[in-house]
């Protein structure tokens, strides 16, 4: 859904039922001029559409959003300020078409964002 439009993947790292991901966010998105303008942030249900996107790029097939267990947004993402960002993702089936994922978004200097939802095959 926002995958080479609101960012883009910078490098990946792929293990069994772990991931890494490096991706930049496209601070010209239109969605940064209404969340908000002159001090844009990236909008949570992004920052979790994000996951669901890079989880489905990983399966190479689409899944959406199932449920969300729990998410916590420690700090606010303003791509004015980070750009680049960590996604880390680890996943278990839960059925032949559910995973429950984990995810921890950050950079170098801060957790932003940490959640745990379930994703299912369109």
């Amino acid at each position: 859904m926002f995958k080479d439009n609101l960012f883009t993947i910078v490098s990946e790292d792929l293990s069994d039922s772990k991931a890494g991901f490096i991706v930049h966010l496209n601070r010209e998105h239109s969605i940064y001029s209404g969340h908000f303008p002159n001090d844009a942030i990236t909008p949570g249900v992004c920052v979790v559409q994000i996951a669901v996107d890079l989880f489905s790029h990983l399966m190479r097939e689409e899944y959406h959003l199932a449920r969300a267990k729990n998410i916590k947004f420690l700090q606010i993402i303003r791509p004015e300020e980070h750009d680049t960002i960590h996604y880390q993702l680890t996943w278990e089936p839960l059925d032949d078409k559910t995973f429950g994922v984990k995810v921890v978004v950050s950079n170098d200097d801060a957790v932003f964002t940490k959640m745990s939802i379930q994703v299912s095959k369109n």
